[in-house]
């Protein structure tokens, strides 16, 4: 099932994207999704991104692609972008006036489908939704650089630093999906979930222990290899496949 959050001349609509005709559901994704019998054309609608989270949850450096010298680490390295970083699918990101070295993180979400509280490994796969596409922009200056912040709170949480969508695709074997990055069409960016250092499970579970997980809360799993600069009209497309 492939669920959007999408918007139409006769209001804002959650429902089940089939083909070229979205299905309309009564209420949300965690309502029943009970159809309501009308349907919209997808030509006709616009696409939003699918959840509105409170909180959308990084991992850092969870591919060993993407480790360069770093040590890896021996615990999942979670961090926080703010819910107002998120941006609708095909959106323009807006770089920031001061930005000098914004770079595309191509990943993996995971969309939270049920409360999580200091739950297992184990159960952690009861909790998901789904898997969506997403791109974690990040200022490599203000993250890293010689004026670098003590913390990553505009480097990961500027507006628009956060795109996801377009559709979340539910029953997903989340463990095997390739994941490809493109830049004005070229690939930059390829790998599997299955290269992950520490594994969907792991993450949802360990971020459980100290924070509540919330349904319509993104897990933005980590990005594989080297990253690049965005110029201004850029194109970045993330794709994920089973």
């Amino acid at each position: 099932m492939n669920l959007v959050r999408y918007e139409t001349s006769a209001g804002t609509f959650h429902g089940e994207l089939d083909g070229d005709v979205i299905h309309r559901f009564e209420g949300d994704f965690f309502t029943g999704r009970t159809r309501t019998g009308d349907s919209d054309p997808a030509a006709s609608a616009r696409l939003l991104h699918p959840t509105l989270p409170t909180k959308i949850v990084n991992i850092a450096v969870n591919y060993s692609s993407h480790v360069g010298g770093r040590p890896l680490n021996v615990v999942p390295q979670p961090f926080l972008a703010t819910p107002s970083s998120a941006l609708d699918p095909e959106s323009p990101v807006v770089l920031p006036a001061n930005s000098t070295n914004a770079h595309y993180e191509g990943e993996v979400a995971i969309v939270i489908g049920r409360r999580a509280r200091q739950i297992s490994v184990a159960d952690a796969r009861s909790h998901v939704l789904g898997v969506c596409c997403a791109n974690d922009i990040s200022e490599r200056a203000w993250q890293g650089g010689d004026n670098k912040d003590t913390q990553w709170w505009h480097a990961k949480s500027a507006d628009t630093f956060s795109p996801f969508g377009p559709h979340i695709a539910t029953d997903l074997d989340y463990d095997h999906l390739d994941l490809e990055t493109r830049l004005n069409g070229e690939t930059v960016q390829q790998s599997n979930t299955d290269q992950l250092v520490f594994s969907i499970d792991e993450c949802i579970a360990y971020i459980s222990q100290h924070m509540t997980l919330e349904p319509d809360d993104l897990v933005f799993t980590g990005t594989p290899g080297t990253t690049g600069p965005l110029s201004h009209g850029d194109i970045v497309e993330v794709e994920v496949e089973v």
